[in-house]
């Protein structure tokens, strides 16, 4: 535990002042526990846990289609919905409690908890929304005068008069719903898709060079958050302005760039950013579905891909992960694919970054995972102490010791580290404060280590 603790300092100590771009999806979570008195509230739907929803959701039964389907399969999803049914919700719900929410959100609180230097821009900047940052102060927002970008603390921008809020269902294993009982602890997430969210950012798109002056890394997301209604010109347009903005923000300087994919529902949606957007990244951070849902898009044969309510876990579906990751890295010309699953963290590399590096990036996500799974919250580095009292998974080392046999190479300590391959064992939490946010959590704190390490900004060579 004393080395944990001294590796852990460590880890902290080097993410001091790290200067990372956080963009572009932030929102205000609304929380609902799924119990009792949510029932009332919506329609019921035809056939509870079996239909699949459709999206984008329009009425309080495709919501509660979606909900007792996500409820019966055991694998959150995440839904768009229209306009109309955001506005019914929030006249018709009161939340349980709220929460910043959005990948950039989320990734910009812990980079700030963290002690490192986020630059954020996000649209809709709400004075609500500012008020769920944990460290607003710590955070700078990128304002474009005459050409010149300037950089302020974050709620000294220009607030919006109106605030992006997803819808965020969350329940445990037993909990029911129209007759469907869930079958593990996750939620389901019917997320609002406001005409701003379009990937133009006005003048910061031209000036975003001068953000890439001042970054080492960035951490980009929300190339989802498109619909048909509020893109005109249809997806290829928006993402190939948004892949220009990815290649400007690097003329300025050695920036290193790590895409958080979501796995929308729309096909031509999920289509258009597998072309224009996945090939621009550095690393991309998937989770077990969304690693299911590229390999299909791909082409590739996702069966076995990982394990279900009726499945318990096997430690060979590391195996499938790990062929699945190698086969996209290659095809979309990535240089990493990252993978955060239950019981471990896999990567998938080709000079990207040395692989202790990423190594230590995959033990620290680790830690942190653990930290927000017990504590719902990572509001400073003092926090993930709480990481520590959670050892690695045992099921997790018996997966990596079967990819090791695999590849042919050693396992030291439960954890792979190759040149082209590099796993490490999650510390697991039985029985968790919260699952909103988890992955955001594990992609952004390994970045963030593995940007800092690579640059030896704590005097250690990797």
């Amino acid at each position: 535990m004393d080395d944990a603790r001294t590796r852990l300092r460590a880890d902290i100590a080097a993410l001091a002042d790290l200067p990372v771009f956080v963009a572009y999806n932030a929102n205000v979570d609304a929380i609902v526990r799924v119990d009792d008195g949510l029932g009332p509230v919506l329609e019921r739907p035809s056939e509870p846990g079996v239909r699949s929803p459709p999206s984008p959701l329009a009425s309080t039964r495709d919501l509660a289609t979606a909900i007792t389907h996500t409820m019966a399969t055991g694998q959150g999803d995440e839904i768009a919905m229209t306009d109309a049914l955001a506005d019914r919700l929030e006249s018709s719900l009161s939340p349980d409690r709220q929460q910043l929410g959005g990948q950039t959100g989320i990734m910009t609180d812990l980079c700030a908890s963290l002690g490192a230097a986020p630059i954020t821009y996000t649209y809709l900047l709400s004075e609500r929304q500012c008020s769920q940052f944990d460290h607003p102060d710590a955070v700078r927002y990128p304002i474009v005068e005459d050409g010149q970008i300037r950089f302020v603390p974050l709620c000294e921008a220009e607030p919006a008069d109106r605030t992006k809020i997803n819808w965020v269902f969350e329940f445990r294993a037993g909990d029911e719903l129209f007759g469907v009982r869930a079958t593990e602890d996750t939620r389901f997430i019917a997320a609002s898709r406001p005409p701003e969210f379009d990937l133009h950012a006005g003048t910061l798109d031209d000036a975003i060079d001068q953000v890439g002056e001042a970054v080492d890394g960035a951490l980009l997301a929300g190339y989802h958050n498109l619909t048909p209604e509020h893109v005109e010109a249809g997806y290829e347009d928006a993402h190939r302005h948004a892949r220009e903005v990815i290649r400007r923000l690097r003329t300025g300087g050695t920036v290193d760039v790590h895409i958080e994919y979501v796995a929308a529902h729309d096909d031509d949606l999920r289509a258009s950013i597998y072309e224009w957007i996945l090939p621009e990244a550095n690393v991309i951070g998937v989770d077990t579905r969304e690693l299911a849902v590229l390999s299909d898009d791909a082409g590739l044969d996702s069966r076995g891909n990982g394990p279900t309510a009726e499945t318990p876990f096997d430690e060979t579906e590391i195996l499938a992960h790990y062929r699945l990751l190698d086969a996209l890295r290659a095809d979309l010309g990535v240089a990493c694919i990252r993978l955060h699953a239950m019981e471990y963290h896999l990567a998938v590399l080709d000079s990207y970054l040395p692989p202790d590096a990423v190594r230590r990036g995959l033990e620290f996500a680790a830690i942190n995972a653990a930290t927000k799974a017990s504590r719902g919250e990572i509001t400073a580095p003092s926090d993930l102490r709480t990481g520590l009292e959670y050892g690695p998974s045992a099921q997790g080392r018996e997966a990596i010791e079967r990819l090791a046999e695999y590849v042919d190479e050693p396992v030291d300590d439960g954890t792979l580290c190759t040149p082209t391959v590099v796993a490490c064992p999650n510390r697991v939490v039985d029985d968790p404060a919260g699952t909103v946010g988890i992955g955001d959590i594990v992609s952004a704190s390994s970045f963030l280590l593995e940007l800092a390490v690579a640059t030896d900004r704590d005097g250690t060579s990797t």
